[in-house]
């Protein structure tokens, strides 16, 4: 079995797109919408990113894995800067703590549910002229 090492910008581009979505929501979304916005976000921001990509379970887990881990470095380098020097106000705020879960969840529960569908729309197709009462067992 070969494994691929390619690195995809795509995917860098994204999760980077994901972490100045989050910044730039945690600055303008009261902070009760936030909660409410921040999935919805990363929800279209998944469903746009695999429209080109395949959509099977090992994909999903592994654009969450590296998701998550570009975010968590940015967000490491964000709190060396100097916007975020003080660490307990960083590690206060439960906004830095909610976009983790989203990340590392959405992406594979979507490929879950669209390999889902397209494995039942195949299944469909291929039994497309029979039905559960037509289909008789063979001895």
């Amino acid at each position: 079995m070969k494994v691929k090492g390619k690195l995809s910008w795509r995917i860098v581009w994204y999760s980077v797109l994901i972490w100045g979505a989050t910044f730039v929501l945690a600055g303008f979304v009261v902070l009760p919408w936030f909660y409410i916005a921040l999935p919805l976000v990363i929800f279209w921001t998944t469903a746009y990113f695999f429209r080109r990509s395949e959509r099977t379970f090992i994909a999903g887990l592994t654009v969450s894995l590296f998701w998550f881990s570009v975010i968590l470095a940015l967000n490491f380098i964000e709190l060396i800067g100097p916007y975020y020097a003080n660490f307990p106000l960083y590690f206060s705020d439960f906004r830095n703590w909610f976009l983790y879960p989203l990340v590392l969840l959405i992406p594979v529960v979507y490929t879950l549910i669209s390999e889902n569908s397209a494995t039942r729309k195949n299944s469909k197709t291929k039994h497309l002229g029979t039905t559960d009462h037509q289909v008789q067992q063979v001895a």
